[in-house]
């Protein structure tokens, strides 16, 4: 792995040094075959130089599983790259057949092949709190799916849209398999798949920044968390039955050392931080955005198990519910005020929206009104500006930051321009201006009775 490490530095150090396009990386593939041949290396060294049991042998081990699915793991990106192979799955994962003038996703048909074949051989052991688990850890995928990669409008059935919770759910059970072989506790389990998982993901992003068309994505690393995290729910309630839970459902602990050593609260922290993590990541996907994004996540994470543990005192919970209750009774007030108003104040990152404030994120105003954060971006490609289309009436309103750096990616740089929207089958006014301006042509157009979408980049 170090060679690996050592080579990608090196590749890094020569574009910088000798200004070699990332474009011609991609086009000789210097880079992933380099890298690709390193990792076979370090295989056949693995392979070569530790001993075998003659009872089982070295391929059988559970340590050899885990550790040739990491290398697989970090070898994807290059072998999807390096042989076309992304579009491809994308491709695949479109195919459909027609039943009924129906069109059907093939891979739905084979994942209901799949779930049909597991419930065969596994019915019999099926209880309530499987078949609960089930449907949660489906909802996981359902949450991570939403919570995530917005301006991508993937389909739900998308290869490519559930890869990372599957594979890093492949990979928290690879890993309980092994450290279970060791007898490990199952709060030892629980810690080191999470760290586990961060350390790799990390580095599976450090080593696609030399390649053409990849970045250092700190979403990626969210969803990872959030497979595995789905992985350990489906070992410790599914695989193993609750084994967490046979002491009850205590997930306060008394002292902060109890968090760390009670399995199902430590696996609780994990899956909150997890969430934070994965939501905040996915609306400042940037890499300026990196340390913001982490600290955002501990200081959110760090509020929310300061008032759980805290709750636990009569005294500080009688607060703790005042203060809650105080909270929502003065925002209820605001909205039901302002329910019938659009933007009611603005000024350079606070933005309050029919009574609800939002602070330093992006946000996205539907035709019908509603609402929600979405990535921070200063530029739309093309699949962003399909979105956007897709989900538009007659009017786009850009705000475009308060210094006028956001709001690019559209044909022409001007404050109005007329497109053809390919999704209504009719031409689309975009109206791009700085965040004032677009809040008051938001309003203004509103009083007419119009259904713009308004998309605020709050810089």
């Amino acid at each position: 792995m170090i060679n690996i490490i050592i080579e990608i530095l090196r590749f890094a150090q020569n574009d910088k040094k000798d200004h070699i396009s990332i474009s011609t990386y991609h086009n000789n593939h210097k880079i992933q075959c380099t890298i690709i041949s390193i990792i076979i290396k370090e295989i056949s060294f693995f392979i070569k130089f530790v001993p075998m049991n003659s009872n089982t042998g070295i391929i059988f081990k559970p340590e050899t599983h885990r550790l040739l699915y990491i290398l697989l793991l970090v070898a994807t990106p290059f072998l999807l790259l390096q042989n076309y192979l992304q579009s491809v799955i994308g491709e695949l994962s479109n195919l459909t057949y027609t039943v009924f003038n129906t069109a059907i996703p093939v891979t739905v048909t084979i994942a209901v092949v799949i779930i049909i074949v597991i419930l065969f051989y596994t019915y019999k052991k099926l209880n309530r709190l499987r078949i609960i688990s089930w449907i949660v850890i489906l909802i996981l995928f359902w949450i991570g799916q939403k919570s995530t990669d917005y301006y991508f409008n993937h389909k739900f059935y998308e290869l490519q849209y559930n890869w990372h919770y599957f594979a890093y759910a492949i990979f928290a059970y690879l890993n309980y398999r092994v450290l279970s072989a060791k007898n490990a506790s199952p709060q030892k389990i629980i810690a080191l798949t999470f760290i586990y998982t961060l350390a790799i993901s990390t580095f599976d992003e450090l080593m696609q920044m030399p390649l053409s068309n990849r970045i250092f994505d700190i979403g990626d690393i969210s969803k990872d968390l959030w497979g595995s995290v789905i992985g350990l729910i489906f070992i410790f309630f599914i695989l193993e039955n609750g084994s967490i839970i046979k002491d009850g459902w205590k997930i306060r602990q008394k002292k902060i050392r109890g968090y760390f050593n009670n399995p199902l609260s430590l696996l609780i922290v994990e899956f909150l931080f997890a969430y934070v993590f994965m939501v905040t990541a996915s609306l400042l996907t940037v890499s300026s955005y990196i340390l913001i994004t982490v600290l955002i996540s501990v200081l959110l994470i760090g509020i929310k198990f300061i008032v759980v543990h805290l709750s636990q005192k009569k005294i500080s919970r009688n607060v703790l519910i005042v203060l809650f209750a105080g909270l929502i009774i003065t925002q209820g007030y605001f909205i039901i005020k302002y329910n019938d108003d659009n933007i009611v104040y603005y000024n350079n990152k606070l933005l309050i929206y029919k009574g609800i404030p939002v602070y330093f994120f992006d946000v996205f105003i539907y035709p019908d009104g509603t609402f929600r954060l979405v990535d921070k971006k200063k530029i739309f490609n093309q699949r962003d500006r399909q979105t956007i289309l897709n989900l538009s009436e007659d009017i786009i309103i850009i705000g475009n930051g308060t210094d006028g750096t956001g709001g690019n990616g559209f044909p022409e740089k001007t404050e109005n321009q007329f497109i053809y929207n390919e999704f209504t089958k009719q031409g689309v006014q975009i109206i791009i201006l700085n965040n004032e301006k677009a809040c008051d042509k938001f309003n203004a157009l509103k009083e007419e009775n119009k259904r713009p979408v308004l998309i605020l980049h709050n810089n």
